[in-house]
This record gives C-alpha cells, structure tokens and sequence, in this order.
C-alpha cells in the first residue's frame, strides 16, 4: 500500500456534499444504484462545473462501501464500513487529486491506484476510486491509467470525475461507461435555490450556466458585483480607458473559467443585441470571431497553463480587436 506521507492514504476525508441529496441526482442515482451487481469497473462522471459530481462520488462510494444499505437504495450510516467512510480511515477506498501546490495528477499517484485495485479488499466487496478533476491527469497519468481500464482487477470501481472531457484521452473515454449530469429544468434550479434562501434564483442560475451550486455560490459571494466589475472592465478596454494587464490581475481573483464565462455571456448579449435588436455597435462577424476565442482559453483554464497569462493574453487581444470594431 502506498504511504500516505507521499499523498495516497487509503481513506480520505470525505467530499461534505456526500450528505447532500440533490434533486437533479435522482435519475443518474436511481440508474446506478438500481442492481450494483452489474456496475461496470469504471464510471466518467462528466458535466458543466456546478451541479455536485464530486459530491455524487462521494455519495456513491458511501454507499457502496456500506454492510447493510438500506432498501431505498441509501447507505445505513451506522455499520463499520459507513463509521470509516465518514472517519476517512476506510481502507478500501482510494481519493486521488493533484497533490498540494500542483494542478496535475502524475504518474506515481496512478501508480499507486494500481497498486490499490489488486489487492483484496479489506473489510467491503469491492475497492473504490475517486479521481477528481480526473482532466488533471498528465499524459504519463494518462497512459498509466489506461493499462489499469484495460485489465481491470475484479471487485474495484473507478470514478473519473471531469468538466473538460474533451481533455481526456478518448483512449480512456471509450473504457468508461459515461453518466452524464445536465443542468436541471429552470424550475427544479430555482425551488432548490429558494429553498436555500436564494430568492433571485432564475437571474442567478442564467449568469451561471444553469449550475445550481455555483449559482449558489455566487449569491453568497461578492460574485454579483465582481461580474459588474468585469464588464466594466470589458468596456473599459474597448474605449482604451482601462489596462490589460490590471484588469487581467483582477480577473484572475474571480477565477479565469469564472470570468471566461462571464466574458462568453457578455459576448453573447453582444451578438443577440446585433442580430435580434439591430443594434450594430460591433461588427457580429468580429464578434463571433472573439467568442471562439474565448471558447478556446477557456477549455485551458484548470490545467497547468498560468491562467493570468492567459488572461493577459485575451485581454490584450480584446483591447486591440474592440478598438478596430468601432
């Protein structure tokens, strides 16, 4: 077994929100848990940011880890194996994540899976495997993880956890069996958000992808008024009023996906305006031209890339392409 001084303990605290029953959970929940005799080995958890997979990882490992689930299909919450589960000392459950100061998960934390799925699980029937974002795996990550899908030990679950899959090698997407998590209908969002005291719930979940939590989130952060600030700085850089590089270091605070993703919205309106309204203050072609470009940073955003210089970059580019528009 790995030593856990190198950052593979077998048993992990686990994620708060494996507590958590969220409604837009029921249907992958009710699909996986229906007959766990007939779980595939791996599982890619995948879907925007903001709608709780880690947490449903989590709660699946609870459950499956647990002697004697219940007969609604949730953990019993007082065996031995649910006590480890909560103490994060259960030795037949293995979470993997980029280790302290890094944002990739290398080759000798997949070692170490590996290591973990052929031993004989200890106290349940089965081992169990987080990965999460599983995207942050380096390409040797990758390939070593690929010889464990091949010839997967019986008795071990592998979840891959991800927003970006299109960041994995399609080598390990096709040994995966996929259980997409989609945004909820405007009405389960909105009477989850209310029911967490969030009153403008469907303005929130608009500016937010349709990601209940991060619509959360932002209603319980300076959120609000960092994205006011962002298209501030959006015009000010159009009218040469404002510096790329200051408000690239601002926007990195607010998180690089975060304000890539408020920059797509403020674009989008920009197009609607264009196309719908008649307004033509910028050039659509130009528009949908910089849209792309933001699509493009923002599918490297998370990885090993410096995102403030990323920022920079799209920020300055911003600033000279505005100014040509007119």
């Amino acid at each position: 077994m790995a030593d856990a001084d190198q950052g593979f303990p077998s048993g992990a605290p686990p994620d708060p929100g494996y507590r958590e029953r969220y409604p837009w959970h029921a249907e992958p929940w009710a699909n996986l848990t229906r007959d766990i005799s007939r779980l595939p080995h791996a599982i890619l958890l995948v879907g925007p940011a903001g709608l709780g997979k880690r947490a449903f990882a989590w709660r699946l490992a609870h459950f499956l880890l647990c002697a004697n689930p219940r007969a609604d299909h949730e953990p019993c919450d007082a065996c031995p194996g649910c006590m480890r589960f909560k103490a994060g000392t259960h030795p037949d459950l293995l979470s993997v994540q980029p280790l302290e100061e890094s944002t990739v998960i290398a080759i000798d934390q997949i070692r170490a899976v590996r290591d973990f799925v052929v031993l004989t699980p200890h106290t349940s029937v089965r081992k169990v495997v987080i990965i999460e974002p599983a995207e942050c795996m380096n390409p040797n990550a990758g390939n070593a993880l690929l010889k464990v899908l091949e010839e997967p030990p019986p008795g071990s679950l592998l979840m891959l956890v991800t927003s970006s899959p299109g960041r994995l090698p399609a080598t390990i997407r096709s040994r995966c069996t996929a259980v997409a998590f989609r945004p909820p209908a405007t009405s389960v969002a909105t009477a989850w958000l209310r029911s967490q005291g969030v009153e403008d719930g469907q303005a929130l979940r608009d500016l937010t992808g349709g990601a209940p939590l991060r619509a959360l989130t932002l209603a319980r952060s300076s959120g609000l008024k960092d994205r006011e600030q962002l298209l501030k700085d959006i015009e000010g850089l159009r009218t040469g009023t404002e510096d790329p590089l200051r408000c690239a270091s601002r926007w990195k605070n607010y998180g690089a996906a975060t304000s890539l993703e408020w920059f797509q919205s403020y674009l989008a309106s920009a197009i609607r305006e264009n196309i719908v309204e008649g307004k033509k203050s910028l050039p659509v072609s130009d528009l949908f031209k910089f849209l792309d470009v933001i699509s493009e940073a923002k599918a490297q955003t998370g990885g090993p890339l410096d995102e403030t210089l990323l920022l920079e970059e799209i920020l300055i580019g911003w600033s000279r392409v505005s100014r040509t528009m007119g």
